[in-house]
């Protein structure tokens, strides 16, 4: 029963996405760790940002009915392209490198994600 109950607790966050380019670098690691953490505590839903790409028209307008967040490692910009792409323009936006984290330069520690979900929390 408590199983089926917190189950029923994550459909709550349905309308409540995180996507995070989980890029070929330490930023990214730390993004996608960080997205993990939001879905773990059942704050946000972690979608894929491929599929949010690769998606069809159907599902995408479905995204834009979500309270969405997108976290990006670093200066590519790849979730923020991504939703340009899909016209998805309402959606809270954080990129690593404007927190001042500086790719190749950051440890890839439980309390580096943990730093980084601390002010992603209070920012959204």
């Amino acid at each position: 029963m408590e199983n089926n109950q917190k189950l029923s607790c994550a459909c709550a966050v349905e309308n409540y996405i995180v996507w995070a380019c989980p890029g070929a670098s330490d930023l990214g690691y730390i993004s996608d760790q960080v997205a993990r953490k939001f879905s773990r505590n059942r704050v946000r839903k972690m979608n894929c940002l491929t599929f949010a790409a690769t998606g069809t028209d159907e599902k995408t307008e479905d995204f834009k009915k979500s309270n969405i967040l997108v976290i990006d490692g670093f200066s590519e910009y790849c979730g923020k392209k991504i939703m340009a792409m899909r016209g998805i323009i309402d959606y809270k936006y954080m990129r690593l490198t404007d927190l001042r984290y500086q790719k190749d330069n950051m440890p890839t520690s439980n309390e580096a994600s943990k730093e980084v979900y601390e002010k992603a929390e209070i920012i959204y």
